[in-house]
């Protein structure tokens, strides 16, 4: 009996102890899921819990009895309530398949965020805006308080406080270098017979003095109608030279500087303050007199130092700056010629569209393109006698009052006799002129700009210029053209006022003769007016506050060959340098 007891008691401890191990196991499983490879799954790929599974299959071995068994279950039961997570133990052929979900869960997981994350920008940056709307309003309203709380203060001091003086002055050396394998009888336009100097270096010293004064008439804070501003300046110059307000000292008759009115306008502008079309801005202006340069362009068009005398309009959406995108519409008028005697004045239409967008952080670009029509500036021939008043009036008005030299010429003058050589424009001009800029801030103060202009004359007619002196197509198209670009690279600080701003530029320019009017182009590449080629290097350095120093190296041949008949290859080559000194008060 001892013998069998023995054995029965070493059974029972054998049993005992895989059910204490198989406990352990289990309270080990169900408290620390993660040495198992514990998910956030419940069920295996075929649904089945396999925790219950487990259990089970302790019960069915007699490792436990039914009472624990169940004691289990519960426990398993009541923690997976709270959690909401059941734990599996993957096979492993399983674990390819679980990766691929866990992997999807992720991605989706991830854009989700990331789409959380974009509306939340949007919104911010929407809010933004809007605060910094109503913090302008707010700050126009304090200053509107102030006003009249010290108004009587004020008034004694007002038209001080509406007009701003100012103004600019330049020293310059200029040294114009010739080929001196140049031709010697190119003739000057503005005085048939005489010839230009095309092959004697000049050094000239050159003065430009121009005070302004700026006056604001109506303030938007003081009235709902819009501001009003007049200015005025005044500028060295010569009256009869519209694209040059230079002085050169020591001037062959020793006379005085010419002082000319450079600027007087009245300009009307107006914003509405409320919210139109989401935050969009619109703003119109109305600007008459003697004017700024209105258009997005370049000196391949218009000198800088050139002057418009008229009326534009203008038109501007999406002004606020925080606005990404940017348009603007100007319209203009400008008489350029009255005639006493007959309803042919000279004058230019023009419109220009374009748009301003800042597609990321530090980039900026516009676009713009812009038509000018030159009405009544072309030249017919006149026949009859040369003394009639009639001829010579009709001679007189369509005879251009300022050339530089490019354009296409022909002697109007048929009256009999004929002494007497009287040029007039051989070529309609109606220009489309396309522009574009990009800039990078990224590197800010240091900014990146390229650039570039494209015209072409679509008035141009080879025909008809044949007809008028009597030649062919193919004589007109060898001699002349109707295209022009620029393309420029500037880098540094593009205005520099501090001490230590620099800059620095590459241009290269090609303009055709009949590309744009001669009078109004760039009056110091090719020594001014069209028909030249060439490259343009250019650098700032700023020496004080508003103090700073510029230069300029431009090397230039002409396209086509200004003496018709030769066959020289180079009529005009020349280089020119600037060296300046600047200062703005």
């Amino acid at each position: 009996m001892k013998p069998c007891n023995k054995v029965g008691l070493k059974l029972r401890l054998k049993k005992d102890s895989i059910a204490f191990v198989a406990i352990i196991f289990l309270c080990v499983f169900l408290l620390c899921p993660s040495a198992y490879g514990g998910q956030n799954e419940s069920k295996d790929k075929a649904g089945f819990d396999t925790t219950e599974a487990l259990i089970d299959l302790l019960k069915q071995k007699g490792v436990i009895n039914d009472e624990e068994a169940l004691n289990f279950l519960e426990r398993h039961k009541e923690k997976k309530a709270k959690t909401g997570k059941a734990f599996t133990i993957k096979h492993q052929e399983d674990q390819e398949i679980y990766l691929q979900e866990a992997s999807k869960g992720i991605t989706e997981k991830l854009t989700k965020d990331l789409n959380d994350l974009k509306d939340n920008y949007q919104f911010r940056s929407q809010d933004l805006i809007q605060k910094s709307i109503l913090l302008q309003r707010e700050i126009e309203r304090l200053e509107e308080i102030l006003t009249e709380e010290y108004k009587p203060q004020l008034q004694k001091s007002s038209w001080a406080q509406r007009i701003r003086f100012g103004g600019d002055i330049r020293l310059r050396h200029e040294s114009v270098l010739f080929d001196k394998e140049n031709a010697t009888n190119i003739e000057n336009p503005n005085s048939p017979g005489d010839f230009i100097n095309s092959t004697q270096d000049e050094h000239h010293q050159k003065l430009r003095v121009r005070v302004f004064a700026k006056a604001r008439l109506i303030d938007p804070s003081e009235t709902n109608v819009g501001k009003v501003e007049a200015g005025i300046r005044i500028a060295t110059g010569t009256v009869s030279n519209p694209v040059s307000t230079n002085y050169t000292l020591g001037h062959d008759n020793n006379d005085r500087a010419d002082i000319v009115l450079d600027r007087a306008y009245l300009k009307w502008s107006f914003r509405p303050e409320e919210e139109i079309w989401g935050n969009k801005i619109p703003e119109i202006s109305l600007t008459g007199g003697v004017m700024k340069n209105p258009w997005m362009s370049t000196s391949l068009l218009f000198d800088s130092d050139l002057a418009f005398e008229g009326v534009v309009l203008g038109l501007k959406s999406d002004t606020h700056t925080l606005n990404n995108w940017n348009s603007f519409f100007t319209l203009g008028y400008f008489p350029l010629e009255e005639s006493e005697w007959n309803q042919s004045d000279k004058s230019l239409v023009a419109a220009q569209v374009g748009v301003k967008h800042r597609p990321v952080y530090g980039w900026e670009y516009k676009l713009s393109a812009a038509y000018y029509y030159y009405k009544n500036v072309t030249g017919e021939t006149v026949e009859g006698s040369s003394g009639s008043l009639v001829n010579q009036r009709e001679l007189s008005r369509m005879n251009p009052k300022y050339l530089q030299k490019g354009n296409s010429l022909f002697d109007m003058d048929l009256t009999v006799p004929s002494g007497v050589t009287t040029y007039g424009l051989l070529s309609e001009f109606k220009l489309l002129n396309l522009n574009f800029q990009l800039d990078n801030t990224l590197f800010f103060p240091t900014q990146i700009r390229f650039y570039g202009d494209w015209v072409k004359n679509l008035g141009y007619d080879s025909e008809e210029m044949a007809q008028k002196i009597s030649s062919t197509k193919e004589f007109i198209e060898s001699n002349s053209g109707d295209i022009g670009y620029q393309v420029g690279l500037k880098i540094g600080t593009m205005k520099p006022r501090q001490r230590w701003d620099w800059n620095t530029s590459i241009e290269y320019r090609y303009l055709e003769s009949d590309a744009v009017l001669d009078a109004f182009t760039d009056s110091d590449f090719h020594l001014g007016g069209t028909n030249a080629k060439g490259f343009i290097l250019g650098g700032e350095l700023g020496l004080y506050e508003n103090v700073w120093l510029s230069a300029r190296w431009m090397t230039a041949n002409e396209i086509d060959n200004l003496q018709k008949l030769d066959d020289q290859i180079d009529d005009l080559s020349v280089d020119t340098f600037q060296f300046n000194i600047n200062a703005e008060f």
